[in-house]
């Protein structure tokens, strides 16, 4: 501002400039760790190994900064606590930098997402915890009291019944199915999991299993048995007084006299093994009128009963009793003379009797607690004997009851109405608490005239208390209203029941019922229809036993009566209205889990499971069912060759064996062939030989074009018969290779057989092991795969079928093929899975092509695979960084290999393990690589990179970034204790001393040497780019003297934009750069340099443009590398003479 008045007035103009100091050596980690680490402090979860913070490049400052971020670099070692060498799950790049910020402060870590403990692997496919709250019917620590009886011995004995856990055992493939007759034995019984219904059932001689307690298994247990070969005469007897008269002198003639005489509930065979003639009741409670229900009264007639060897008297039939251990059956011959078979089933756990085991998870202690199940025939005798005085009021939400005989079949030998006999099965229910309360959804109802019957359970009691509710119009219309419903409710005096009209809400002027205390009330339509009319009908409650949540039609808490409750007659009209709901759970052997999560990584680390296929000219179906003579397990996996197949048989054409000797090279896969061409010599006069005979010939894993070759592709995941999913939402458990072997089913995204000869085999990545899998929800749905028929939807790859049956979810094969179409397995499918997500990441992450990143170097300590796209990164970064790359950990330390591995003799498509593909003038390779210990003082291996990337550091701390990073004075690797390399076939760690003949090779290759030195220790021995070409460049100190400038002469230049296109710019922006360029010549960094900015290179044309040019020309200082010292020797005095 102008002074007014007089004064001083002082101003400050700012014209200094300078360039801006260098960072330092500041690299880009990348790294891959497991997921929510714990970190350094020990609890919580380390920030940067969670999933939301994935893909980040946090800038790290300090040893602890990084650990508190990440957690402790982690190593992984055996059962022996044995480091683990050259895992794919080591953390390689974490140590890296943990290291490296030992002696800086400044460091930028990137964690890619990719959780490595996914694939620590298991034979097992993984799942996740289960929801809070889920239930569990443990099948391991449950126990079936089923005792069977012995007329015989006159006792019982306890049977352990086999637990039915898979559809694929019952007939139809179906949870209602009753077991196959291929599963369990004669005299078995069985258990049926896979419904809640939980049926028992015994498997009778006639090789079928029938349900305890059902006709069926009545007609399983004969009440007389005539031996075979007792010869009659055609005389008479009666059986439950009808005639019987045998038409012949045979036992045949006798059982047809028997069949024909069509006695109420009696039959009799002729056994198909003894030729016993069997005479059967069929338990129905209509028996003899005389004896009583489920009995045989034999009297004799003209002489066929002393002819039979029967004794004239009444026989009872077999008996299932459901009974806790305090009343014991009374079946001996003293008493009630029981015969062989019958059964007790014990429904208390005293003495081996029942005694279910449900259990329920708690998410938040991650532990299942047993929860009491009783069993109990009713659930108004549940709540009797849980809460007997209290009828109710203090079963709280969650108690559980099992109920036996579900369908309350014949409760008691005197329940005429009820011919079915009681029968074996067992259902959970789970109380919701509270009142019982159910509400009508038919608002303002009329017409409700009538009567009906109504029982409740009451304190105390047992059973329940009936009474008669009679509904009227008080006003003596004929039409009765829901008033008047409440009003013949009320007068009936029940204890605990009370009926009113709904006042608000949805079904306002609907009617309701409830019981006070929470217990159970039934009730049946007597006269007329008031119950089915006010809304409360078998249309309108829910099935017993089941359940339909958010019904806008079913009414809750109310359920349509078992089918053998009696209380209506014959009519199956009655209603249950009750607290207890169908438990729903899940019934295993195991404690349950949740569905993996979509995108849950599994590595399947089974080597001797592979379910292979062949083509058959139309289609690829299962090995064995292609080559029915071959193995019938299909491939034998060993490490030697098998000698018969895995049965003790002969080996035939076409057997295959999988060579588990070598699994670096997984599968080493061969055919049987018995017609092989065999090579030898003749040892008499070295002549070759050449014959036919028996030889195992490896398949060509590349070839994926004839009939001998070999396809790996996912195909299957189950047979035919166990494709359909029965409403399960997952991907379901897996069959077993034997059963696919024989089967012929394929999922739908199987490749396509069109596109492949005849003869070839595909190896079904899917379902074989030793690779590595991704979980995908809903991968075969009707969505994906609409339809079905001809039309070529559906099941495309199994006669077009529909897929709306099917497991919905998919394992899907991650680790993918090699370049040459062979699959990826072992450790390389790991490691694969890995390279995939680092690539990834590198190639897509925008924040780290930002300026704001100031980073000079680029590692991926561990991956030599991300080479390629690091040089990428640093091309899209304007070559501002040193790229710092890998060789493998498993390069043997021999000039061939590193040769063969640098010139990339094998023509690997990618940077890898099989050979080193790029080049560039920023990029530098080192080897071999280091031993040194991790955080716990374990032994580890680790790469090249990890000992230069604090060379690099240590060569900056004491020098400048243009300084070659080699040599003893700023080459030496202080953070390792050896180097050398992983032998493959041992897995150890082999030190070598890279040899002068080694290093000549590899400098011929532009790879630098990490060596050993007496007196110096271990130093890097080169300073060579992995150039192309040939140029300064080629060196590192070179190159990184570029990228320092790049980004130094940025700075510079940058204050300039803007500012007026005019010889004093160009003059002040060259007196800028002149100035920091004769400091690096101060530096050692350069000989000479020249720098151009005036109107010969900023032409009229460019000024027009907005363009400003400064050339500069720059004369790099070299490094000292190949020292010449000739030595002369001479004679005496000579040397004197040449001084004067």
């Amino acid at each position: 501002m102008a002074l007014t008045s007089p004064g001083v007035e002082v101003s400050v103009i700012n014209e200094s400039f300078y360039v801006p100091s260098d960072a330092g050596t500041t690299p880009l980690f990348i790294v891959a760790s497991s997921q929510d680490k714990t970190p350094g402090s020990g609890s919580g979860t380390a920030s940067g190994t969670t999933t939301a913070n994935a893909n980040t490049a946090y800038l790290i400052s300090s040893q602890r900064d990084l650990t508190e971020t990440f957690g402790d670099p982690k190593f992984y070692t055996d059962v022996s606590g044995n480091s683990i060498h050259g895992y794919e799950l080591n953390e390689y790049g974490l140590q890296a930098a943990y290291s490296f910020l030992g002696i800086a402060n400044r460091a930028y870590v990137l964690r890619v997402n990719c959780n490595t403990s996914d694939l620590l692997g298991s034979a097992n496919a993984p799942t996740s915890d289960p929801a809070d709250g889920t239930y569990w019917f443990d099948l391991a620590s449950t126990n079936f009291g089923i005792f069977e009886w012995s007329k015989t011995d006159q006792k019982f004995t306890a049977k352990t019944p086999s637990m039915i856990t898979g559809v694929s055992d019952l007939v139809g493939n179906a949870s209602t199915g009753a077991p196959k007759t291929s599963f369990g034995s004669v005299g078995d019984y069985a258990v049926n999991t896979t419904h809640v219904s939980n049926k028992m059932y015994y498997k009778n001689d006639a090789n079928a299993w029938v349900q305890l307690g059902s006709s069926a298994w009545h007609l399983s247990h004969p009440v007389v048995s005539v031996a075979s070969g007792t010869s009659v005469t055609t005389k008479n007897m009666q059986i439950n007084g009808t005639v019987v008269t045998s038409g012949g002198t045979a036992l045949s003639d006798v059982n047809t006299a028997i069949n024909n005489a069509s006695i109420t509930n009696v039959t009799s065979a002729i056994d198909s093994v003894t030729g016993n003639l069997e005479i059967y009741h069929n338990g129905k409670a209509l028996g003899d009128s005389t004896a009583g229900t489920n009995t045989i009264r034999f009297e004799e007639g003209n002489g066929l009963l002393a002819e039979l060897g029967i004794t004239a008297t009444t026989y009872k039939g077999p008996t299932f009793l459901q009974s806790k251990h305090t009343n014991r059956p009374t079946w001996k011959t003293a008493d009630d003379n029981r015969p062989n078979g019958s059964v007790w089933f014990k429904t208390t756990s005293a003495n081996s009797g029942t005694n279910v085991v449900a259990k329920l998870y708690s998410s938040s202690s991650a532990t299942w607690t047993t929860v009491s199940a009783p069993l109990y025939a009713t659930n108004h005798s549940a709540i009797y004997n849980i809460d007997p005085t209290n009828g109710g009021t203090s079963i709280v939400a969650g108690n559980l009851y099992a109920q036996y005989n579900i369908t309350e079949q014949s409760m008691t030998a005197a329940d005429a109405a009820d011919t079915t006999p009681n029968v074996g099965d067992l259902q959970l229910f789970r109380h919701e608490g509270g009142a019982t309360t159910i509400i009508s959804k038919t608002a303002y109802p009329t017409g409700l005239q009538g009567t009906f019957t109504c029982s409740e359970s009451v304190k105390n009691a047992e059973a329940m208390v009936s009474k008669t509710v009679t509904v009227s119009n008080a006003d003596g219309s004929t039409i009765a209203d829901a008033e008047d419903f409440v009003t013949g409710f009320a007068a009936a005096n029940f204890t605990n029941l009370e009926a009113s009209i709904v006042t608000s809400g949805e079904w306002k002027g609907a009617i309701q019922i409830s019981h006070k205390l929470g217990g159970d009330f039934r009730m049946f339509d007597t006269e007329g229809t008031p119950l089915a009319t006010a809304g409360f009908s078998t249309s309108t409650a829910h099935t017993y036993g089941g359940y339909i949540a958010n019904s806008t039609t079913l009414i809750d808490n109310l359920y349509a009566a078992p089918t053998g409750e009696t209380m209506d007659s014959s009519a199956n009209t009655g209603l249950v209205a009750t607290n207890w709901k169908r438990l729903s759970y899940t019934a295993s052997t195991s404690a349950p889990s949740s569905e993996p999560a979509d995108g849950q990584l599994w590595y399947d680390t089974s080597i001797d499971e592979a379910d292979i296929l062949e083509h058959n000219g139309t289609t690829w179906i299962g090995y064995v069912n292609a080559n029915g003579t071959t193995s019938p397990k299909g491939p034998q996996f060993s490490a030697t060759a098998p000698t018969t197949q895995c049965d003790g048989t002969a080996l035939v054409n076409k057997d295959l064996w999988v060579d588990t000797s070598d699994l670096e090279n997984y599968p080493k896969l061969y055919k049987y062939n018995t017609s092989a061409t065999l090579s030898s010599t003749n040892t008499a006069n070295q002549v070759a030989v050449t014959t036919t005979g028996a030889a195992w010939e490896l398949v060509d894993k590349s070839d994926q074009s004839t009939e001998d070759g070999i396809l790996f592709a996912d195909a299957r995941w189950h047979t035919s018969t166990e494709r359909n999913a029965n409403n399960s939402t997952q991907a379901g458990d897996p069959s077993e290779i034997k059963d696919l072997l024989s089967d012929n089913f394929l999922d739908p995204d199987a490749p396509d057989p069109a596109n492949y000869p005849q003869g070839m085999l595909l190896w079904n990545t899917r379902r074989s092991g030793y690779n590595v899998k991704e979980y995908k929800n809903s991968y075969i749905t009707t969505a994906k795969y609409p339809s079905s028929g001809s039309s070529g939807l559906g099941n495309i790859r199994y006669s077009n079928e529909s897929v709306a049956g099917y497991f919905p979810d998919r394992w899907v094969t991650k680790s993918g093929n090699n370049a040459d179409g062979s699959g990826t397995f072992g450790r390389k499918a790991q490691r694969k899975v890995v390279v995939q997500q680092i690539k990834s990441e590198i190639d897509t992450n925008q924040a780290i092509r930002e300026d704001q990143r100031g980073f000079n170097v680029i590692a991926c300590p561990g991956y030599p695979e991300a080479i390629a796209n690091m040089i990428n990164l640093n091309t899209d970064r304007n070559n501002t960084a040193f790229v710092v790359g890998d060789s493998p950990l498993r390069l043997e330390g021999t000039a061939t290999a590193i040769t063969n591995w640098a010139n990339n003799s094998s023509a690997a498509t990618d940077n890898g393990e099989d050979g080193l593909v790029s080049a560039s003038d920023y990029l530098g390779v080192f080897y071999p690589s280091g031993q040194t210990t991790d955080n716990s003082g374990n032994t580890i291996v680790v790469p090249s990179s990890h000992m230069m990337l604090r060379t690099l550091a240590n060569n900056d701390n004491v020098a400048y970034p243009w300084f070659a990073p080699a040599g003893t004075r700023r080459g030496v690797v202080d953070n390792a204790t050896a180097v050398g390399y992983i032998d493959t076939a041992e897995g150890e760690f082999k030190t070598i001393s890279v040899t002068e003949s080694v290093r000549d090779s590899m400098h011929s290759v532009k790879i630098n040497p990490i060596t050993f030195f007496s007196g110096a220790g271990i130093v890097n021995f080169g300073n060579l780019t992995k150039v192309s070409g040939t140029s300064a460049l080629d060196r590192i100190n070179v190159s990184r003297l570029a990228v320092y400038l790049r980004t130094q002469l940025d700075a510079v230049a940058k204050p300039f934009i803007f500012e007026p296109n005019d010889e004093l710019t160009r003059n002040e922006i060259k007196q800028a750069i002149e100035s920091f360029l004769l400091e690096l010549v101060g530096q050692r960094a350069l000989y000479d340099f020249l720098v151009v900015c005036d109107d010969t290179n900023n032409t009229p044309t460019r000024i027009d443009r907005n363009e400003l040019y400064v050339d500069i020309a720059i004369e790099p200082v070299k490094s000292v590398e190949f020292i010449y010292i000739p030595l002369r020797i001479k004679n005496t005095g000579e040397i004197a003479k040449l001084g004067n």
